[in-house]
């Protein structure tokens, strides 16, 4: 029997870096038009029942079975339930780590909409996040939190195998040779990558590779990869690593290329932004 080496898993690295934190805000039976339009993104779960979703670009549905509704940045969204039956939900909001360049976040749909039965691993993960939503068990609320972040992982999975992601992280994870190069890059920030070495990686050309990476990922490999680097960086710092043992964690040879590369993508400099 074989199984897959944690370093071969395309999400590890990047959930290492970049956590995703659910807050519950809601479970019971939503019976009125409510709004949603604060400044995070949102995941709702529906149960049971019947409702009408709107939002600001004009779309409209009607969720008349157990569905995941996923708004990943802020979006101003609303429901209007069935007056007899209402809808059982279970909402959180969702924030996101270094929103400047989170892949995660960045790669998934402003509005990503599924039922639950399309996420067919996580069906007594489901069970289990209802049944506590529906009940009032000591710890109720941090159960839930874990929970939902869980389901997100879910959710990143049901795109990866979509295959319909726009341009970016997940789409060059379904395509099978950049995720190779992808996985390798976001687990090691610090190796000496060359776009022969990234190229080489994926098991294509110099120029195959370049030409399919931008194609997919929607960057250069170059650029991509300076992102990458300074988004670790800002983990790093953000955990407390002196700014001084940065540069070299994360590629860079010298502190004066390191400092170039943090504001070329950021703007600012390391300690301004710690600062901020």
């Amino acid at each position: 029997m074989t199984a897959n080496r944690p370093e071969e898993d395309p999400l590890i690295p990047v959930l290492a870096h970049f956590n995703a934190r659910a807050n519950v805000f809601f479970t019971g039976n939503l019976c009125t038009h409510v709004d949603f339009n604060q400044a995070s993104g949102y995941l709702h779960l529906l149960r049971s029942g019947k409702t009408e979703l709107r939002d600001a670009t004009g779309y409209q549905a009607i969720l008349a079975e157990p569905s995941l509704i996923f708004y990943s940045r802020p979006l101003s969204h609303w429901f209007d339930p069935d007056p007899v039956r209402g809808a059982d939900l279970a909402c959180a909001t969702v924030s996101f780590d270094h929103m400047a360049f989170n892949p995660i976040a960045q790669a998934l749909p402003a509005r990503f909409e599924c039922r639950l039965t399309e996420l067919d691993s996580a069906g007594r993960l489901i069970e289990l996040l209802f049944a506590e939503a529906f009940a009032e068990h000591p710890g109720r609320q941090e159960v839930l939190n874990r929970l939902f972040e869980i389901v997100l992982i879910e959710l990143l999975r049901a795109s990866i195998r979509r295959g319909d992601a726009s341009a970016g992280f997940l789409r060059g994870l379904a395509h099978a040779q950049l995720r190779k190069t992808l996985t390798a890059i976001h687990a090691e920030p610090g190796r000496a990558w060359t776009l022969e070495a990234m190229a080489e990686a994926a098991g294509m050309s110099r120029s195959s590779f370049a030409q399919t990476f931008k194609e997919e990922v929607g960057e250069t490999p170059g650029d991509y990869l300076a992102r990458w680097r300074v988004a670790v960086a800002q983990a790093l710092l953000k955990r407390g690593t002196p700014l001084k043992h940065v540069a070299g964690k994360v590629g860079y040879a010298s502190h004066a290329g390191f400092l170039r590369a943090f504001k070329s993508v950021t703007g600012v400099s390391p300690t301004s932004w710690q600062r901020n």
